[in-house]
């Protein structure tokens, strides 16, 4: 596929050894406010409890580092997977002319009844299909970029996005939603994981170069997340 300012954006934004991880330490705002707006309305307390039970789960959401070498179990990676199989050609999130340009696979450290390795999900028959065997486990924790609990995993979960298939169906505003369908993927498999009672972290930075060697990426497809599970 041509090179365009879609792959540059990403191969200019991977982050390699030797390069400072992400942030500067500098403070920023985290949310706009308006000075002066024209009128203000107090909005009520969001419910918690009662009615559907993702309202008591979002106010349960927060982001855990691994503390305990935990082992999850075929079941847990089913519910957390789920909002990525495939439903009748429909999935878990939203995806702008169905081009699902998102991937998914594990490093599998720590399962009950299951081969340490690397993994594919395949969506359609909601399957793991094993495609190499355990990497070094120090490099994979040197390739997160010091991941706080990357150690203690269960197992990482790694998205990636292939653009060419939205760029296929939208044209070059195919890989803003390439990166979009990411970080949907991404929200729905940590809110799965929270909901089983389980640690959820995501690598705030990681060596795109390594990721991808690791896992065997062929040019065209990046990782865009890593998400560590345990306990």
């Amino acid at each position: 596929m041509k090179k365009d300012f879609g792959h540059a954006f990403l191969a200019y934004t991977r982050l390699s050894p030797g390069q400072e991880p992400p942030g500067n330490g500098q403070r920023v705002p985290t949310a706009k406010v308006y000075a002066s707006p024209l009128e203000t309305v107090d909005l009520p307390l969001a419910r918690k409890s009662g009615g559907p039970q993702t309202w008591r789960l979002m106010a349960q959401l927060e982001a855990q580092a691994p503390e305990l070498e935990y082992t999850l179990t075929p079941a847990d990676l089913a519910q957390i997977l789920l909002p990525l199989s495939d439903r009748e050609g429909r999935r878990g999130y939203l995806s702008s002319a169905g081009a699902y340009p998102v991937e998914a696979y594990l490093l599998i450290r720590r399962v009950r009844d299951t081969f340490p390795g690397v993994y594919h999900y395949a969506v359609k028959a909601h399957q793991l299909e094993q495609i190499a065997p355990s990497p070094d486990w120090k490099a994979w924790e040197a390739a997160l970029a010091g991941a706080r609990g990357a150690e203690r995993a269960g197992v990482y979960l790694v998205l990636t996005t292939v653009p060419a298939r939205s760029v296929a169906r939208l044209g070059p505003r195919g890989y803003r939603q390439a990166l979009l369908e990411a970080g949907k993927a991404a929200h729905a498999t940590f809110t799965a994981a929270v909901a089983l009672g389980l640690a959820a972290y995501e690598a705030e930075g990681f060596y795109d170069e390594r990721v991808a060697q690791i896992l065997g990426l062929p040019d065209g497809e990046y990782p865009v997340s890593v998400l560590i599970v345990g306990r």
